[in-house]
């Protein structure tokens, strides 16, 4: 699957910011950092947010601790990605009541970019690579407005099937390889968390299991707090430490994987499945 020749850029990507800001940034996450337990990366207590149409978010709370895995599922049309265009700061959508914190401080009001300098990288849907660039072009644009970035040639490690094609241009690779190319264009700029969205959607099973073991590597070996948001519950139970379940704009419960195994009843009342 290519990618629209006409999408010329990720939605919400600013490069105004200068690396002076993006250091002052994480400096400022870091020195109010106390102000939540350590452990505590992401934090969102009741977030209500919607579009002109109406309220798509009800009182959403989010806990992610530094190291987890955390996934958010729910049904098409539940609110997953709403909730993670409210967590970066969208012009979309209107985030109406609650709050958000990185490591403590609060960035409810603050824009993508500030958040990204701050350390927080979004792997948007639909993948939204640059299709006229190469690999190389593609991950070098995230590194050159990035605060504190990867070299290229570490970024490239991680991902063989990219760096054996450092010149093809994202409009002539499948879906899976532009799926790992904006996975990598999130990893070069050195992220403390990182949000996917939907990062299974329409990829063929070989390659689901490797995107998840991208995924599980990045924050098992990279030490990188990661929070995805998917409709494909199998592929969440292979990687994720537990779930958040969103129904109609609403957290409906926490739970492990083994309860999300075993609890046919809950999962097909709220899943589908």
């Amino acid at each position: 699957m290519s990618t629209d020749d006409t999408t010329d850029a990720p939605a919400d990507e600013s490069t105004t910011s200068t690396d002076a800001d993006g250091r002052a940034e994480r400096s400022q996450v870091e020195s109010e950092a106390q102000e939540t337990p350590p452990s505590t990366v992401l934090q969102v207590d009741g977030l209500d947010a919607g579009y002109e149409t109406g309220q798509v978010l009800f009182d959403v709370d989010v806990d992610v601790r530094e190291g987890e895995l955390v996934s958010l599922l729910g049904r098409n049309g539940a609110g997953k990605s709403t909730t993670l265009r409210a967590l970066m700061g969208a012009d979309e959508p209107t985030v109406l009541d609650g709050d958000v914190r990185y490591r403590g401080t609060s960035i409810r009001d603050w824009q993508p970019y500030k958040r990204a300098n701050a350390g927080i990288a979004l792997v948007p849907e639909k993948r939204r690579c640059f299709p006229r660039l190469s690999v190389v072009e593609n991950v070098r644009l995230a590194i050159n407005h990035a605060t504190d970035p990867m070299a290229l040639d570490d970024v490239l490690a991680l991902f063989p099937e990219l760096d054996d094609m450092r010149q093809k241009h994202a409009r002539n690779m499948s879906g899976g390889e532009q799926q790992m190319l904006a996975i990598a264009r999130a990893l070069a700029a050195n992220p403390d968390l990182m949000l996917l969205d939907e990062p299974f959607e329409g990829l063929a099973p070989y390659i689901v299991r490797r995107i998840e073991d991208i995924i599980a590597d990045i924050n098992a070996e990279q030490g990188i707090t990661v929070f995805f948001v998917e409709q494909n519950v199998a592929a969440a139970l292979a990687i994720a430490d537990r779930h958040y379940v969103l129904d109609e704009g609403r957290i409906v419960d926490t739970v492990t994987s083994d309860r999300l195994r075993e609890d046919d009843e809950f999962r097909q009342t709220y899943l589908g499945v």
